[in-house]
């Protein structure tokens, strides 16, 4: 089955990104992308073109694009693309249920795991087909998107996901087919775990890597992770350059050397924060369910202490419910907070 009419539910940067880059592939094979989205979403792109930057160099005319701000528009589709937040996932199955045909199948590029499986167990008449996103778009302006960091699209092998490939693939969008993609996305989840640390420290996320004190956090929180997977039996695949267990241990070199080869390896944007991050800050709810939540119900699964994942995931949350939330702890000072 060839996808002719993609349409995109919760289309922010990862969405409305992936949606401008593949929009003029998709129209020459005869499809039509379809984005839905919040109306001031809509508004502050103005009369466009989208901008996209980053690794990709593009200007997408909003005239290759059909932007709604209702999920009636899923009746058109013929896959659907979920780039919504994890916090999201149960509306979005209410609004497929209403508007979307029984057979419509899904892509989900949620982050964390459980995701897919949520979709199955809720959605039987839907194929659901597992997806990750590597890289993180960051809003540069009101219609510039910019790409702050590398990675391949990753995709569950399908007859869908492997048209919409060699859709994709002409416009130098290159997404790779994984038969099993459950270990992969273990792997992203190990390297998420820098979230939390990084909406805590009100920093953009290469300033945060450059210090010593936050890096050491983050060994111990991968440290931890791995233990956990470990004790799980998880079976997991790296994501990006280096292992996860080898990257635990390059964290505690010393600023001057860690700075001129790993983290010059990760090609991070200067300015890019983490979406937990950038949630956080604006007061709104975070991802931390679908991250560090992962790694505490594998912990608790497999009756392994998880000290540091449990305090990060539960300062996540009372900054949540806070009337302002407060960013900007210092790495020594949250390394206490952490009883490190």
């Amino acid at each position: 089955m060839t996808p002719r009419r993609v349409v995109f539910l919760g289309a922010g940067a990862i969405g409305c990104f992936l949606g401008a880059h593949w929009a003029a592939a998709v129209q020459a094979a005869g499809g039509r992308i379809g984005l839905i989205g919040r109306a001031a979403t809509w508004a502050q792109i103005g009369a466009g073109p989208l901008r996209l930057t980053g690794g990709t160099a593009a200007d997408t005319d909003l005239s290759l694009l059909d932007l709604h701000d209702s999920p009636e528009a899923l009746s058109e589709a013929d896959l659907i693309v979920l780039t919504l937040k994890s916090i999201g996932l149960e509306r979005a199955i209410e609004e497929i249920r209403a508007y979307t045909a029984e057979g419509t199948p899904i892509l989900c590029l949620l982050n964390g795991v459980s995701a897919v499986e949520q979709l199955r167990a809720a959605l039987p008449a839907h194929p659901v087909i597992a997806g990750m996103v590597p890289f993180n778009v960051v809003w540069a302006s009101g219609n510039h998107l910019h790409r702050s960091s590398a990675g391949q699209l990753k995709l569950e092998r399908t007859p869908v996901s492997a048209a919409l490939a060699e859709i994709i693939a002409a416009i130098g969008a290159p997404a790779e087919l994984q038969d099993a993609l459950k270990p992969i996305q273990y792997g992203k989840l190990l390297l998420n775990l820098i979230n939390p640390i990084n909406a805590l420290s009100g920093l953009p996320l290469h300033a945060m890597l450059c210090q010593s004190g936050y890096r050491r956090i983050y060994a111990a929180t991968l440290r931890e992770a791995l233990r956990v997977y470990d004790e799980a039996g998880v079976t997991w695949q790296t994501v990006g350059p280096l292992s996860p267990r080898l990257v635990q241990w390059l964290l505690r070199l010393p600023d001057a050397l860690f700075n001129r080869t790993l983290l010059r390896l990760q090609k991070l944007d200067p300015a890019s924060m983490t979406s937990m991050a950038v949630d956080l800050a604006a007061g709104r709810p975070t991802e931390i369910d679908a991250i560090t939540g992962e790694i505490l119900r594998l912990a608790a699964a497999a009756d392994c202490p998880a000290p540091i994942n449990t305090d990060l995931f539960n300062l996540i949350k009372a900054h949540e419910a806070a009337p302002t939330p407060q960013q900007g702890h210092s790495a020594a000072a949250l390394a206490q907070l952490l009883r490190l």
